[in-house]
């Protein structure tokens, strides 16, 4: 069975719980994960907050959120990059 996009950001959510930052989780988990199209670019939220975007083979974007340490899925990317 091949891994959602959802199931890919709770197994991210619980490593970061764990501790783990962005790099270790990059690292250990997304880098070189089949669903990651490539490496992560800053763009900013609707309060102008920066925060990264992974690009997923599906067209949804796995979003990290650095203030709250929370990761997240979109549908499309609405953000320029910086």
């Amino acid at each position: 069975m091949t891994e959602t996009a959802n199931e890919l950001v709770l197994k991210c959510t619980v490593i970061a719980r764990d501790g783990a930052d962005f790099p270790t989780v990059w690292d250990a988990v997304l880098k070189s994960h089949a669903l990651v199209v490539g490496p992560p670019i800053q763009t900013f939220d609707d309060e102008e907050r920066p925060q990264l975007e992974i690009r997923l083979v599906t067209g949804q974007r796995l979003v990290y959120k650095s203030d709250s340490n929370e990761y997240a899925v979109l549908l499309a990317s609405h953000r320029r990059p910086f």
